[in-house]
């Protein structure tokens, strides 16, 4: 058991797989280096996010995959309002042609409302966001199972479907449909317009993986969970570096700040022994960081090497 709270018992222990959430810029000409480097720091995903103000997640995802050899690429996450679902399925079933199958497709509902002002889509309700992601999920798992209908034939492995998210209803599409349900840790402040985000603590995270686990039945124990990791601090003294980060999570006790799940503090050892942990407590062993923490969070990735087969 975790020393931090009750094992999982529903979801077996997966090799950690580890993904860097990489954000295309203006200046296209780094981006295949800034690619190959992900490669080279060991990461095994490439994520590329679908935010207006940056680079179209598909363009990216192909040059990415042309700057590199093994890495997967996925979509972290589709914002669903921007897309026509069958229209994404040809999309998907291209890139994951043309990149040999490794792409895989990440759906969430879309958090900043200024992006759907911009794009001229209705923002409307949570309600509203999560039934277009659930159509845009059940239709796009019928077409990546069988996409003779887009003229493509059936692949030999689909692109896996990653559904990403914090709400009940979010959580139970991803229980029907998902192969990876992404704990996204976070939820929404208060008429944040801007998408401002605020974490959550270990005990909701508990009990949101509780009650995918228990809406999943029995696919509980076939869907990979994942996780991104929000910021990762290495420091040998975790406890200063708590008390300092009080500053930006007001809402947080630096003892809660040491166990949120979408935070990482400590030397890399550390850090690593955390993950082992979490695995054992939430089954969460596919974790990805943002692009800023890239190579401080290599030296991890080097401690989890036996972890990882």
């Amino acid at each position: 058991m975790s020393p931090t709270g009750a094992t999982n018992p529903t979801s077996p222990v997966r090799p950690f797989r580890f993904g860097v959430n990489l954000v295309p810029s203006s200046n296209g000409l780094s981006w295949p280096e800034t690619c190959r480097t992900a490669e080279r720091l060991g990461y095994d995903v490439i994520a590329v996010p679908d935010h207006l103000g940056v680079h179209s997640p598909f363009l990216a995802m192909m040059a990415a995959a042309a700057a590199t050899e093994r890495v997967q690429l996925t979509t972290f996450v589709l914002n669903c309002a921007f897309w026509n679902p069958v229209l994404l399925a040809r999309d998907l079933l291209t890139a994951h042609e043309l990149t040999g199958g490794r792409v895989e497709a990440g759906l969430g509902t879309g958090y900043v409302r200024a992006e759907f002002d911009a794009a001229g889509l209705e923002w409307g309700t949570a309600a509203t966001r999560v039934s277009r992601l659930a159509d845009t999920a059940t239709t796009l798992r019928a077409l990546l199972a069988d996409p003779r209908a887009l003229g493509f034939p059936a692949p030999a492995t689909p692109p896996p479907l990653l559904i990403g998210g914090n709400g009940d209803r979010v959580l139970r599409l991803a229980a029907r449909h998902a192969d990876i349900v992404s704990f996204s840790g976070a939820t929404l402040a208060p008429n944040s317009a801007r998408g401002t985000l605020r974490l959550i603590d270990a005990d909701a995270m508990d009990e949101r993986v509780a009650y995918f686990t228990t809406h999943a039945g029995p696919r509980a124990a076939t869907v990979e969970r994942n996780t991104l990791v929000q910021t990762v601090v290495v420091t040998d003294d975790r406890r200063a570096a708590a008390h300092a980060m009080r500053s930006r999570l007001p809402y947080l006790t630096a003892d809660q700040i040491l166990d949120v799940p979408t935070l990482l503090v400590g030397t890399p050892a550390q850090i690593a022994d955390t993950l082992l942990a979490r695995r054992e407590r939430y089954g969460i062993s596919y974790v990805c960081v943002q692009e800023r923490d890239m190579a401080a969070f290599a030296p991890v990735i080097e401690q989890l090497a036996d972890a990882r087969s």
